[in-house]
């Protein structure tokens, strides 16, 4: 049967007002069959039944208490969802990144191909090293010395790592260590608290006496990152996690390393994450 076209409602060929659209039938708890109109737009056509007419349409089933319960039982699934995507969106992936950094501290520990550095400076900005410790991935030392400057080191630095002029004096300078470094570095994973700090002034050094720089950026983790990730700290405002100091360190280079070595333990010891839904998406960091 051809469908009776008309023009939109206000137009001179409006539908009659009996004729009714799906959503109307909706309203009056009807069901569409087959239409008899039609009005056509550029964007799509609207169909119009006649809600007296039992071609048209029919009355909508009345749900059986099966079908109720599955509604309801979806209903709920749904509000679940929505709920834990905005506790997730909160608060959730907080959770998610402390069990992640467990488990990190956790493989680290179950493998041998890393070592810990941690150095002792002349400063932030410009410095040089005045001392450097290696650990082995079981806490062993592997290096573990003072360095001579090529400057003096400040009374303000000396205050908080303790190293004075006099103690380095005849210490060697970074040039005659610096094979020693490369070679216990060599085929290192290298875990640093505060890599980006190191690696600059191991850089720094390494231009300053015309030396190969070590390359450690692309084999180094900051232990830093992780222990901020673990502690859990969310600033909002910066949208990262608050960094805090090493635990138990006292300044000097191996004391640092000895601490960084005892925060992974710690980290890995961590038994929450195994009664924690959060679930943990791979590769995420």
């Amino acid at each position: 049967m051809e469908l009776t076209k008309y023009s939109w409602w206000g137009e001179s060929n409006e539908p009659p007002e009996h004729l009714k659209t799906k959503k109307q039938l909706a309203e009056l708890s009807l069901a569409p069959l087959k239409p008899i109109g039609i009005i056509e737009t550029q964007k799509y056509n609207v169909l119009l039944y006649d809600p007296k007419n039992p071609e048209c349409c029919r009355p909508k089933r009345k749900a059986t208490p099966k079908q109720l319960e599955t509604l309801a039982a979806n209903r709920l699934k749904a509000k679940i969802k929505r709920d834990y995507q905005e506790w997730y969106r909160k608060v959730g992936f907080i959770e998610r990144d402390r069990i992640n950094a467990v488990l990190w501290a956790r493989e680290q520990l179950v493998m041998d191909d890393w070592v810990i550095l941690d150095t002792e400076t002349t400063g932030l900005y410009d410095a040089e090293v005045v001392e450097i410790a290696i650990v082995s991935h079981k806490g062993e030392p592997l290096l573990n010395t003072l360095i001579k400057p090529s400057i003096l080191i400040p009374a303000e630095v000396t205050a908080i790592h303790g190293i004075t002029d006099e103690m380095v004096v005849d210490a060697p300078l970074f040039p005659e260590f610096y094979s020693r470094i490369a070679k216990v570095l060599q085929d290192k994973r290298i875990l640093i608290y505060n890599a980006q700090f190191d690696i600059k002034i191991l850089n720094y050094c390494c231009e300053l006496y015309g030396l190969p720089i070590l390359m450690l950026q692309k084999r180094s983790d900051c232990l830093m990152e992780w222990a901020a990730q673990w502690g859990g700290y969310w600033s909002y405002y910066h949208k990262d996690y608050q960094y805090f100091p090493l635990p138990s360190g006292n300044h000097r280079a191996l004391g640092d390393c000895t601490a960084a070595f005892g925060l992974i333990k710690q980290m890995a010891a961590d038994s929450d994450e195994m009664n924690c839904p959060v679930p943990i998406p791979q590769g995420d960091r």
